[in-house]
């Protein structure tokens, strides 16, 4: 496959330098250079990255015709305007965690390509918007037409493999977590997890570039999207699965048999491949567990909390058969493309945006333009205009990353080797090339080991900076004449650019992952409190708890693979908001779907949610908070009055459920209350004000 790419590039390469130069283009290695970045290992990825590369191209070559006649009479001014709109369009994208966020952001650094070499010339801003579009369109034509054409290598398969391999992880995780063979700190467990957390991002990126390649494709978008919204609750149900047994292990717990038989089916159910879609019979039998094990409770033959636990358990194993038994009724028409293929596609609306990071990266992108234009003004430098370019390349580039710092030593390492490869080019090579075939046997060699560095994902990045760097460094155009001192001019500004961008983004935009994860988490923390409250104020509603669910998933998907990467000692309690999503679900199952049964009994939750709602404030200074004693008691006063009134009414089962995992959550080492005094004195004034009423 690397092969194949790289002689498909350069064949592209050779086509766009040609239709160049048929053309009468001006700049020849626009096309070359777009070639090189539009061009991926997929056919449909390589024609979306081209579409996506014309339209940014298109709206900076708008922004700067329009801005430049009126602001480049005025250095500071126009560099002022140029470094905002690279960091505007940079904000912009930030937004979009999807390959379509290429368009603004080229959008906002082809205005700096196309806007500071002209300073000197301002009369030809028109010819070089306009060269630089067609340039542009050239190469995208060619890759895309390459590309698709040529042994085309369709997506279809990966975005199915990467759904189906979502699945599969959770299916080990949960066999090893019932099986006893994962632990809370085992590395498989972790790797998994993380693996699983990272789907969702690549599910989207595939999504989007599988939509180039017809209706076929889409159709198979329509599925997976489905698959998608039921695969994103599989971290939480199986944590919670994993929770729960490590609480009745430590009780030491003897299973009925009841529950034993329920689980050896399961077990059976989930390791058979061919019937793991047939998914009543096991739903069946763990509902007909879940009632007898509620009955037992009622006859006295089993405490409260064996009831309880074991009851959880029951409900996470359905959940986890609901969605496999989604999964797999959807997978079954991704393999029949010829089928009624028309489920409607998922909305992906509700996203976590760190926005004073997206601030912090454009702010960090103007800083090093700005910078790199004010050396270039000061020096008075002709041929300067290289360094703000580059440093408005840079620092879009890598503006997403949590640690830039390390691909833009990567970049760096490429620009050093694009230097010194072009010096060899136009001192010794590229005066011997007297005629077009010449020159395409005189740059084949060099093309082919670009296009195997840049299908390797280990030399991708220093590949894609010397394939940036090359076709400018050594002037491809009508009239071929390799200068060695501009090309060495150009490369002192070019690192000038490139050493402003990484200073900058040293000083400024250099965090570590668990850095991005604690903001995350605090975040979260806070969604937590908004909905607590909202749900104690108005009973939210179940549009509500969905957008909750959603921004809360996204944010662990967000922390665990960065808590991975970076693990951190003070992180290590935070639960990685898997706990809080629960205790938000929770808090609504018991009051927003109970409300009216609880104010039937009298049982005032008022006080419970306000100690909750400390607990959260408190978390937010500091994530190691552990829950202080007056929730505790709260929620044990609470758990006793329900129990005794569940005895009575067979309704206040389910809400007694739901408030014993919110506090499962919260002390879970703790054992089923016992009354105190206090206590007690509470539930008789309780009682004497239900006879009141």
């Amino acid at each position: 496959n690397a092969v194949f790419f790289a002689v498909k590039t350069c064949l592209a390469a050779f086509l766009a330098l040609y239709f160049s130069l048929e053309l009468n283009l001006d700049k020849p290695a626009w096309a070359i250079t777009t070639v090189f970045i539009a061009s991926q290992l997929y056919s449909a990825s390589t024609i979306s990255k081209s579409l996506f590369r014309m339209f940014g191209t298109l709206l900076g070559g708008v922004f700067i015709f329009f801005v430049f006649p009126i602001t480049v009479e005025h250095p500071l001014l126009f560099s002022f305007i140029i470094s905002l709109w690279v960091s505007v369009c940079l904000y912009l994208s930030l937004h979009d965690r999807t390959p379509k966020s290429y368009v603004f952001m080229l959008a906002g650094y082809s205005a700096a390509i196309m806007g500071f070499p002209e300073v000197m010339t301002p009369l030809s801003i028109t010819n070089t918007v306009l060269s630089r579009i067609e340039e542009i369109a050239v190469g995208t034509v060619c890759s895309s037409l390459v590309h698709a054409l040529l042994f085309p290598v369709s997506m279809r398969s990966l975005l199915e493999q990467s759904v189906s391999q979502w699945y599969l992880n959770a299916r080990k995780l949960c066999h090893d977590l019932l099986s006893g063979i994962s632990g809370d700190k085992s590395p498989e467990r972790d790797e998994i997890l993380t693996r699983m957390a990272t789907n969702p991002q690549q599910v989207e990126i595939l999504i989007t570039h599988c939509v180039y390649e017809g209706d076929a494709a889409r159709r198979l978008i329509r599925l997976v999207s489905v698959q998608y919204q039921h695969l994103s609750y599989l971290i939480p149900t199986l944590t919670a699965i994993e929770l729960r047994l490590q609480r009745l292990s430590a009780l030491q717990i003897t299973f009925p048999d009841n529950v034993a038989v329920a689980f050896r089916l399961f077990l059976h159910w989930l390791n058979d491949g061919e019937a793991v879609g047939e998914t009543s019979g096991i739903q069946l039998e763990l509902s007909r567990c879940q009632n007898d094990i509620n009955q037992s409770w009622r006859n006295g033959e089993l405490p409260i909390e064996h009831c309880l636990l074991f009851t959880g358990l029951l409900e996470r194993m359905a959940d986890f058969v609901r969605i496999a038994g989604a999964y797999q009724s959807v997978g079954g028409l991704v393999s029949d493309l010829s089928g009624d293929t028309t489920p409607a596609r998922g909305k992906r609306t509700h996203r976590f945006y760190d926005k004073g990071l997206i601030r912090l990266s454009a702010l960090t992108a103007f800083c090093a333009i700005f910078g790199s234009c004010l050396l270039w003004i000061g020096t008075g430098w002709q041929d300067g205009a290289s360094a703000p370019v580059m440093a408005a390349i840079l620092s879009s580039l890598f503006a997403s990353m949590d640690t830039p710092l390390t691909s833009m030593k990567l970049f760096v390492r490429g620009v050093i080797v694009a230097i010194f490869i072009s010096v060899i080019y136009v001192a010794l090579l590229l005066p011997q090339a007297t005629s077009f075939e010449a020159l395409v046997i005189c740059l084949l060699p060099g093309l082919l080991v670009l296009g195997l560095m840049i299908a390797r994902p280990s030399t991708n990045m220093i590949g894609i900076s010397v394939a940036i760097q090359i076709p400018g460094f050594i002037g491809l155009g009508h009239h071929l004449k390799p200068d060695l001192v501009l090309l060495i001019n150009n490369a002192i500004a070019s690192l000038a650019g490139v050493l402003f961008a990484v200073i900058m983004t040293v000083l400024m935009r250099n965090k570590r992952p668990s850095w991005t994860a604690r903001r995350a988490v605090r975040q979260g923390l806070r969604e937590l409190l908004r909905f607590i409250k909202e749900l104690e104020r108005t009973g939210s509603s179940l549009l509500g708890r969905q957008r909750f669910i959603s921004l809360m998933l996204d944010k662990v998907n967000v922390v665990l693979p960065r808590l991975r990467l970076d693990p951190q000692p003070d992180m290590s309690t935070a639960g990685m908001l898997l706990t809080e999503v629960w205790l938000g679900v929770n808090s609504f199952d018991y009051y927003a779907r109970h409300k009216d049964l609880l104010a039937k009994h009298q049982l005032d939750s008022g006080q419970m949610f306000h100690e909750l709602a400390l607990f959260l404030k408190r978390r937010l200074k500091s994530l190691q908070t552990p829950p202080h004693q007056d929730l505790h008691d709260e929620l044990d006063w609470l758990l006793l009055m329900l129990e005794r009134l569940a005895k009575q009414d067979d309704g206040l089962l389910t809400p007694l459920f739901h408030l014993f995992s919110i506090r499962l959550y919260l002390f879970p080492q703790q054992p089923w209350p016992v009354a105190t005094p206090r206590q007690l004195e509470r539930m008789q004034l309780q009682d004497y004000r239900q006879r009141a009423w």
